[in-house]
């Protein structure tokens, strides 16, 4: 048998057409017809950096629709904030103050009937509001007012709670001690918490020291509710963040001032002592502050010269401590 063969083909092969090499244009992107958002940039502009357009007058006489809205009292040191630094004058005058020292919130001051039952709850405001956020704060305030059903909260009420009825409301086991503790000393008719005449004759120090007695009250809670319940006019706090802040920016642009300071303050006992202690607010390598802490004992010594009128110092510090969005859409043209 003859082996098999794959015969030729004879037809001839189709002709493969050539392929053409395609070659990409280059895109060109169109200009863009508007500006790129800039972007949003911290600045280290300080408050008094942005208002150096606010004239000081010689006089330092202050406008009279400044004046109309606050507070003689408030005025009064206002006037001698300046007299001790003419350069705060920009600061104050920008700005009206519109918590303590305003004309509003003078007007809301209660009867002396009415003063103590204030101050007890104040203190209970005080202390539902640490350590949480300000939404959750008058969050909790609300389910504890809803306890008593539409009457005024008042201490004999408080104290007919239960712990357990108190925890439900959103106090933790430590709060609910310390509301106890408070309700239980405003509730003793012969503490010298709920007698208007230990407010009015002691001096502040020993108001302080009978506040910090009382549980969840230290020194800081005792000093903002004699600033914005007794509306006391020499309080300090160096201790705040705020203030330490305020200060420290103060100081800052201000190098001869902070140097003399420094100088003055070597022989003063009350400041060697507080120079012993760590600095507070310690400024860590990892820090993202934009400020450099001084130290407390520099603080406190440097509010001196403001005495008596210590508060209102604190409130321009406060002030000068943040500078915001808000504050700058007021600044005056």
């Amino acid at each position: 048998m003859a082996p098999l063969t794959r015969s030729r083909s004879t037809k001839p092969l189709p002709e493969i057409p050539e392929v053409a090499t395609v070659i990409k244009k280059p895109t060109i992107k169109k200009p863009r017809l508007t500006k790129p958002k800039p972007k949003l940039t911290k600045t280290s502009l300080d408050l008094e950096d942005l208002l150096t357009h606010i004239r000081v007058p010689d006089d330092l006489a202050l406008p009279q629709k400044y004046i109309d809205n606050h507070s003689e009292e408030f005025i009064k040191g206002i006037k001698h904030v300046l007299k001790v630094d003419p350069s705060l004058y920009p600061v104050i005058v920008h700005q009206d103050f519109t918590r303590f020292g305003s004309v509003l919130y003078d007007e809301k001051k209660q009867d002396d009937k009415d003063k103590i039952h204030t101050y007890w709850y104040s203190l209970i405001r005080s202390v539902i509001g640490q350590q949480v956020s300000g939404a959750a704060a008058r969050a909790i305030q609300t389910r504890f007012e809803a306890l008593f059903k539409g009457a005024i909260p008042t201490p004999g009420k408080t104290l007919e709670f239960t712990a357990e009825e108190l925890r439900a409301v959103g106090l933790s086991n430590s709060k609910v001690k310390y509301v106890q503790s408070i309700t239980e000393a405003f509730n003793d008719p012969n503490n010298h918490l709920t007698q208007l005449d230990f407010y009015e004759k002691s001096p502040l120090d020993e108001i302080l020291v009978e506040l910090c007695k009382l549980k969840g009250i230290g020194i800081w809670s005792a000093k903002m509710f004699a600033i914005f319940t007794l509306e006391e006019m020499d309080v300090f706090a160096e201790d705040d963040l705020g203030i330490a802040r305020g200060m420290a920016r103060y100081l800052n642009k201000r190098p001869e001032l902070l140097k003399k300071i420094k100088a003055d303050s070597i022989n003063d006992e009350e400041t060697k002592l507080l120079l012993k202690k760590r600095l507070k607010f310690f400024n860590k390598t990892d820090s993202k502050r934009t400020w450099t802490p001084i130290h407390d004992g520099y603080v406190k010594y440097a509010a001196r010269p403001f005495e008596p009128y210590r508060t209102v110092l604190m409130m321009i510090l406060w002030r000068l401590s943040s500078t915001n969005i808000e504050v700058l859409e007021k600044l005056d043209e």
